[in-house]
């Protein structure tokens, strides 16, 4: 019995002093994850900064007198290149009166030249009679010599002055011709069109509404602790909430101040994209970053989720 004892003796202790030795043993620290905190560079591209899109120059087609819209062929949206015929009023009495002109105008034509004819021929007359010998015709002679003279150079300046008011009258009626013809001003857009071909219509009546063709702007504004950043030529990316896509940019131009009440600095980039469902006035959020989002997973619903840009 006292050796058994002293077995489980000696086995406690060896039992005890091995778990002793055991807890002894230093267990090595974990090192700290790094930071995910984003550097100030990576905030400042990350940060979307509020913007408007602007629209580009806007035109609209008047009617240049009154009268009736004969043709009128483009519907809204459509797309036209410069110079393309697009309409006209109706042109028949204009091109009336423009051959009514031209006809009087080379009647007055004809007139100047058989006055100049009889002006040159009175002149030679009165010269004839100035020559000596003197006294071979009398005062009366020379002197209705001289009075035939002097009216046919007045009926030639008559007919000169004919002549001006008649090419007046047919450039005015050319430039009405033209007036009444619509042609597109620059690569445009058809925003609105007003009236149907037929229509009676006053002068001044806006016939068509065109948008001029091309990239969109956008104008926003940074705080002036990111214009270090902000340099013309910056390829960046803007987001258009309305859309749910982010589209690519290009910084154009950049104020060369901060505005004083705001702290903020107003820009402007080329928004660089021919997607037509972009609009002018569309609210627009800015990042000074070339790379676009991926795009969002698929929501629950099993549809496409959208950028967060908000």
């Amino acid at each position: 019995m006292r050796t058994m004892a002293a077995v489980l003796g000696f086995s406690v202790l060896a039992g005890c002093s091995g778990q002793v030795e055991r807890q002894s043993v230093a267990t090595p620290q974990e090192k700290p994850a790094p930071s995910a905190e984003p550097s100030p560079t990576d905030s400042a591209q990350d940060e979307r900064f509020v913007g408007v899109v602007l629209g580009n120059e806007m035109v609209e087609i008047i009617a240049p007198f009154e009268g009736q819209l004969a043709r009128l062929g483009v519907q809204s949206g459509d797309r036209v290149k410069a110079g393309t015929l697009m309409g006209n009023m109706a042109l028949e009495q204009l091109r009336s009166a423009e051959q009514m002109a031209q006809a009087q105008l080379e009647q007055a034509e004809a007139d100047r030249k058989r006055v100049e004819v009889e002006a040159h021929t009175a002149t030679e007359r009165l010269q004839r009679y100035l020559k000596p010998p003197d006294g071979v015709l009398s005062t009366d002679e020379l002197s209705d010599a001289r009075n035939e003279q002097k009216t046919a150079l007045s009926q030639v300046a008559v007919a000169r002055a004919l002549i001006r008011e008649r090419q007046a009258s047919l450039a005015q009626i050319r430039q009405r011709l033209e007036e009444a013809v619509f042609r597109a001003p620059f690569d445009c857009v058809v925003a609105i069109r007003y009236l149907d071909p037929g229509s009676r219509v006053q002068a001044g009546a806006p016939i068509l509404r065109l948008i001029q063709a091309g990239d969109f702007r956008v104008r926003f504004a940074l705080p002036e602790k990111h214009s270090g950043r902000a340099t013309v030529g910056l390829p960046i990316r803007i987001f258009l909430p309305a859309l749910g896509k982010e589209l690519p940019g290009k910084l154009e131009s950049i104020s060369p101040e901060v505005d004083t009440p705001s702290r903020m600095i107003f820009a402007q980039a080329l928004l660089q994209s021919s997607d037509d469902a972009v609009r002018a006035g569309m609210v627009a959020r800015v990042s000074l970053s070339a790379r676009l989002s991926p795009p969002a997973p698929p929501s629950d619903g099993g549809q496409p989720g959208q950028n967060s840009g908000e």
